[in-house]
């Protein structure tokens, strides 16, 4: 009986425990339950938030579309990127600008020109600069022809410059004014590239010739005459020969473009290499190209001397006229031989001769007040 009570006992503890355990656990998984269910009502807010947000949103207007009421006629030109430099100038520009857009001018500027100057070579037309008349000249219409054709095939142009001593106002000048030159140049020519050969003399301590080649950059063309300096020389010869040698083969001229070469001195080539230096010409003109001399030596020049020493010289030891050198080599370039003819500034007389030289009264007339 002992044993029985004892096994009673121990079954009954058993089954309290049993119970507290399975009290313990409702309990638990009842509170558990709470925390489960107890995030749905914000859940549920958030969602009604986004529900309201979404109705309070504007709805997007519709954009018109446009409608023309008559259809747009639209033909394109013949050519597709036209340049500015072909419309005519306006009215209120010189008669040489009008006449190289290729207008009659207003004053009925037509009357064959009457130059002070004469061409050695070429054609024969008026020159500029020799002194000489004769009577020939070109109308309005025939510049503008002129310059139509360069407009179309482009225009290259190479300074010959002298740099020995003697030419340091020279190359002074130049640099000062080689923006003016291109600008007006390129108000006529848009497509107008330039280049630049200095040369000195055979042993010249630091060159001979040096070159920028031909480029549409007026930025290089500065940079490279700023460099330059007048230095060397001493006897009657140059090194011209060198110099155009360069200019002609090294240069990077255009096939189709107007070739165009002006000298700039004060010294005769070498004797040696001066028939050398008339077949290089030679041949450059009969390549669509052309080479003019504007001698700036005192001789051909007084007006220059005069400047210098500031008093008055006497004339009749001067000649007016450009050295025979000079007139030959242009002569065989088909080009002009110019002095600065009683002028003591050389950006009128270069601006002439890359246009021909044979231009001279229009030029004048586009370069007023320059």
């Amino acid at each position: 009986m002992a044993q029985l009570a004892g096994r009673l006992k121990a079954m009954a503890l058993w089954l309290v425990l049993l119970l507290v355990s399975l009290a313990i656990h409702l309990v638990l998984t009842w509170q558990a339950s709470l925390h489960i269910v107890s995030p749905a009502p914000a859940v549920a807010e958030s969602a009604e938030d986004i529900e309201i947000m979404l109705d309070i949103s504007e709805p997007e207007e519709e954009k018109e579309e446009l409608v023309f009421e008559e259809a747009i006629e639209f033909e394109p030109p013949p050519v597709l990127v036209a340049t500015s430099a072909l419309a005519p100038p306006p009215p209120e520009v010189n008669l040489a600008m009008e006449a190289a857009a290729g207008g009659q001018s207003a004053s009925g500027f037509s009357a064959p020109l009457v130059s002070n100057t004469v061409a050695t070579g070429g054609d024969g037309l008026a020159g500029f600069g020799t002194g000489t008349g004769t009577g020939l000249g070109l109308t309005t219409n025939q510049f503008a022809a002129y310059v139509q054709g360069l407009r179309e095939t482009g225009l290259d142009v190479v300074f010959v410059v002298d740099a020995t001593g003697s030419m340091d106002w020279v190359i002074e000048e130049v640099q000062a004014r080689i923006v003016d030159i291109v600008d007006v140049i390129r108000t006529l020519v848009p497509v107008s590239r330039f280049g630049v050969v200095a040369y000195r003399d055979v042993g010249s301590p630091s060159y001979i010739t040096k070159h920028q080649t031909l480029t549409f950059s007026l930025n290089k063309l500065s940079r490279f005459l700023k460099q330059l300096r007048a230095e060397g020389g001493g006897d009657m010869q140059e090194a011209v020969y060198e110099g155009m040698l360069v200019a002609t083969q090294k240069s990077g001229w255009r096939l189709a473009a107007k070739k165009v070469i002006v000298l700039i001195g004060d010294a005769p080539p070498h004797k040696d290499t001066f028939k050398r230096l008339l077949a290089v010409n030679r041949e450059f003109a009969s390549s669509h190209g052309q080479i003019s001399t504007l001698d700036v030596s005192h001789h051909a020049n007084p007006a220059v001397l005069e400047a210098k020493l500031g008093r008055a010289v006497n004339r009749v030891f001067y000649t007016d006229t450009p050295m025979l050198d000079y007139q030959l080599m242009a002569e065989a370039g088909g080009g002009t031989a110019a002095t600065l003819d009683g002028d003591v500034q050389i950006t009128r007389q270069l601006v002439s001769l890359i246009m021909g030289g044979q231009f001279a009264r229009e030029m004048a007339l586009l370069l007023e007040g320059f």
